[in-house]
């Protein structure tokens, strides 16, 4: 079959997108990223893209076809044709280097590497220790197809208004450590993951599930890694107190008033009355005029003492497991 590829050109630095056409004929189960290494060796070989293994195992050759985020070695040219045509641009969010071709190491290997690698062996299965199961290493493994193709980075509305932030990716990678059964710094590695930008700044939209193209469901991951995080006794990371006010005022509002009083949790987690009020005042004010705040007291709601004696039957049981 006979198509276009309508390629970004750029030395990175121009923001003005220019496109350069080439034509190509192959087969239709021809992936998008053979296609384009096609073009590049017998038409220009000039053309930058990334791309490495080509079946799917790198992530190196995420592009943008036709807008949409791609593993561009798992994807045909059948299906991403449009118009007789395939449009590719550098993924968003990353820094381009070259025509399509992404910095990765900026983009998303930075980010990996901020975190402590590798596990530290605490002896299970080992020298007599009950041997590590595979329903132990279950959620390891799924955790572990992770390719860093960064899509679902690609799909996060927290990188979208700040890319410090450490991502969905990067997260599940902590995430394969701190479940891995054998490791011996879970604590440390979630005071890690609990800095500023990382696991506690997740607004947990879904995004990064939807887009991942392997089923490994990272937001979920993230979800779980702020569970093991409280297990552990970990609230936030040691530069990060905000994340730790927030959670223990969440808890003692639903715990005093069976409800969350919104109010008092956004000026504790600003650091209390007097600095959180101060911080908070603008919103505060501009709230009380159109009505969706009022000074009153935040009342109990029906059941709260129910709910307080659920909070006591918690503590309870959690000493007793310890």
């Amino acid at each position: 079959m006979e198509l276009t590829f309508n390629v970004r050109r750029g030395d990175g630095r121009t923001k003005d997108a220019t496109y350069q056409a080439y034509h190509v004929d192959v087969e239709p189960e021809t992936s998008v990223f053979e296609a384009l290494v096609k073009v590049r060796e017998e038409q220009d070989g000039t053309l930058a893209f990334r791309g490495n293994c080509a079946v799917g195992f790198c992530g190196d050759c995420t592009m943008l076809v036709n807008g949409r985020q791609e593993v561009t070695c798992l994807t045909t040219v059948s299906k991403a044709l449009k118009d007789d045509a395939i449009k590719i641009d550098p993924i968003p969010y990353a820094p381009t280097v070259k025509d399509v071709m992404y910095d990765a190491k900026r983009f998303i290997w930075d980010k990996v590497n901020s975190f402590s690698p590798g596990v530290v062996f605490n002896g299970a299965g080992w020298g007599g220790a009950q041997a590590v199961t595979d329903d132990d290493l279950r959620p390891v493994r799924r955790a572990m197809r992770c390719t860093m193709c960064g899509i679902c980075d690609q799909g996060c509305t927290v990188i979208d208004v700040n890319l410090d932030f450490k991502g969905p990716a990067a997260l599940t990678k902590v995430y394969r450590y701190v479940f891995d059964p054998r490791d011996g710094r879970a604590k440390e590695r979630v005071v890690e993951a609990g800095e500023t930008n990382g696991v506690w700044d997740c607004v947990h939209c879904w995004e990064a599930s939807d887009h991942c193209p392997f089923d490994i469901d990272p937001t979920h991951r993230i979800m779980d890694l702020r569970d093991r995080s409280v297990r552990l006794g970990v609230k936030s990371g040691t530069g990060n107190r905000q994340a730790a006010r927030h959670y223990n005022a969440f808890e003692r509002s639903v715990e005093n008033h069976g409800w969350l009083d919104e109010r008092n949790v956004a000026i504790q987690s600003y650091g209390g009355l007097i600095k959180g009020g101060l911080k908070m005042m603008p919103t505060g004010l501009a709230a009380l005029r159109r009505g969706k705040a009022n000074l009153l007291p935040h009342p109990k709601r029906p059941g709260a003492s129910a709910i307080k004696a659920l909070f006591a039957r918690y503590r309870e049981v959690t000493r007793t497991e310890r």
